[in-house]
């Protein structure tokens, strides 16, 4: 197995798990928090925790300047943009259902590599895609949803928002030409998003006004340090070391595990819907994954 596949299933696996965890912890912040405070927050945190690990190993620098458009473009929309929206949206739907919704970007991104980035979609990794796909609609089923209720629609129209423009900065990291180690340039990732977030959080919800209870406090930290400090390496790690149908069906993995958490949780039912949309997307992820031609 090269180096590089290695590196990057290693980092999905690592993201899965930090991902997967972070949105559960966002569900539990929004009762103690406001959802943009605690989103500039746990990027402030993640920041600084990756930075000191960098500076503690002599490796903290400036990027390269041809890597500015990448970290513009990570750090303001994929992280910035993206988590601040998804963090709001929490306040009007399901943490487990959310995050099914938000991490459909193989439906968008995996054709778009196909034709335009020469990626090969071999008939095994197509039927692990196909897979993966038939478990999302079968879990986000429209006739399950409350149509009347308006705030459900408002949560969901800015989940899918999310998921076009997050489908966009993919396809920008696979072809961009990175010159700086993923790991150096988190710390600006993480810059870049907190600075949006407290932008957005000024304008939308005005000057920060909570307590820092111990139950915000490890919110925060673990949030920080451990989901979005590790699992923005992660992602981006992932992203640029395996091929797109790969990185980002394997990435539904993400909503499997929350979905579980949440089930196990914070109360969430779990129907026939939902246990088969996990056996098949679990069942998507492996054969992609684990193709030989992947």
């Amino acid at each position: 197995m090269p180096e590089n596949r290695r590196l990057g299933l290693l980092a999905l696996a690592l993201t899965i798990f930090c991902f997967g965890t972070l949105w559960t912890a966002g569900k539990f912040a929004i009762d103690h928090v406001p959802p943009l405070w605690f989103t500039a927050g746990r990027f402030a945190i993640g920041g600084l925790f990756i930075a000191s690990l960098l500076a503690l190993q002599g490796r903290l620098r400036l990027p390269d300047r041809a890597d500015i458009p990448i970290i513009l473009s990570v750090g303001g929309f994929m992280f910035g943009v993206y988590s601040s929206i998804f963090q709001s949206a929490l306040e009007f739907i399901h943490a487990g259902r959310a995050t099914i919704l938000g991490y459909t970007t193989a439906i968008f991104v995996t054709p778009v590599a196909v034709l335009f980035l020469g990626e090969r979609l071999s008939g095994v990794r197509f039927t692990g895609l196909m897979a993966a796909i038939a478990g999302f609609l079968v879990l986000f089923n429209p006739l399950e949803l409350d149509w009347s209720d308006r705030d459900v629609l408002v949560g969901n129209a800015m989940i899918v928002f999310c998921v076009i423009m997050w489908s966009g900065v993919i396809l920008h990291i696979r072809a961009h030409r990175q010159v700086s180690d993923t790991l150096q340039l988190v710390p600006f990732f993480l810059l870049v998003a907190c600075t949006v977030a407290t932008c957005s959080a000024l304008v939308f919800e005005g000057l920060p006004d909570f307590e820092v209870t111990e139950t915000v406090f490890w919110l925060y930290l673990y949030s920080g340090a451990i989901a979005s400090g590790l699992g923005n390496w992660g992602v981006t790690t992932a992203i640029r070391n395996l091929p797109s149908a790969v990185s980002t069906v394997g990435l539904l993995g993400v909503p499997v595990l929350a979905l579980v958490i949440s089930i196990l949780f914070l109360g969430e039912v779990l129907t026939w819907s939902l246990g088969a949309g996990i056996v098949l997307i679990t069942a998507g992820i492996t054969i992609v994954t684990l193709s030989k031609d992947s």
